[in-house]
């Protein structure tokens, strides 16, 4: 009969005589979140997902076998929450709240009208700088021609051959052929740096292995390495910024996916 999960995991640990510092430098959880699943305050933990890939990596860290804290996990059902906090309004707050949005009403118009002007301005000088490019452009094609038919083969090769890379990007978010990923010797390993431009929780898997699961801090740096792939699992990938094998990446930027792919050819977006 398996014991508590917390009681069972803190035994393993203290049988190998092993610090929660020490714990996080071998898999990378954090001590907090270790000290959080020896307690089972899992309604700490952000969703019952994050608790059973936590509890999976710990367990097979201790030697302890992970089907069983799973199972004892699962058994628990809807114990297991995040926590939430329920709070009533009084009738007096509900009429202040309300009257407090009436008077913000002009106010708060007065804002959007500004912003719109404002984005009209963007919108009509963008397009304008664009068009007088584009006049600039056919101009010089038309008035001062390539003497090299060398050269002029390739500007008509560029010119046909970029609409093709943007058409058949498919899920790639970094490649050579979009001109944002390096050329890549593919008999050299793959290192990998992130910094944390903001709190970040990452999980990253190289060929195949869980090396770091936990919450990179603002400003903290980590690197990894893989023969053939790594997989980045993100919380928020516009907190953080990549780079690889010496060529900065930047961020993947707000609203861009969660999973990557890293490999030679590029990265991608994966389900």
């Amino acid at each position: 009969m398996i014991t508590a999960i917390g009681n069972r995991l803190k035994e393993a640990r203290e049988k190998k005589a092993i610090t929660l510092d020490e714990v996080h430098a071998k898999i990378k959880i954090h001590p907090r979140i270790i000290q959080i699943l020896e307690e089972e305050k899992f309604e700490k933990l952000p969703s019952p997902l994050f608790a059973k890939s936590f509890l999976k990596s710990y367990a097979e860290f201790l030697e302890v076998n992970p089907e069983e804290i799973l199972d004892a996990y699962d058994k628990q059902g809807k114990k297991i929450q995040p926590e939430q906090i329920l709070y009533l309004k009084t009738a007096d707050e509900r009429i202040r709240e309300t009257r407090g949005f009436r008077n913000l009403g002009p106010a708060l118009g007065r804002v959007v009208v500004a912003l719109l002007c404002v984005a009209a301005v963007f919108y009509v000088t963008k397009h304008f700088h664009d068009w007088t490019a584009f006049v600039w452009r056919k101009a010089v094609t038309h008035e001062t021609p390539a003497k090299d038919p060398a050269r002029g083969a390739e500007l008509q090769t560029k010119q046909t051959a970029a609409p093709a890379a943007l058409s058949t990007s498919g899920e790639w978010l970094r490649s050579p052929k979009l001109e944002n990923f390096p050329k890549l010797d593919s008999k050299r390993s793959l290192d990998l740096k992130i910094k944390a431009l903001d709190n970040v929780w990452l999980h990253i898997t190289c060929d195949g292995k869980v090396l770091f699961q936990s919450i990179l801090k603002k400003g903290a740096v980590e690197s990894w390495s893989a023969d053939k792939s790594i997989r980045v699992w993100s919380g928020n990938a516009s907190n953080m910024s990549l780079d690889l094998n010496k060529h900065a990446l930047g961020s993947p930027g707000k609203g861009s996916v969660n999973k990557m792919l890293v490999t030679h050819e590029g990265v991608k977006a994966v389900s």
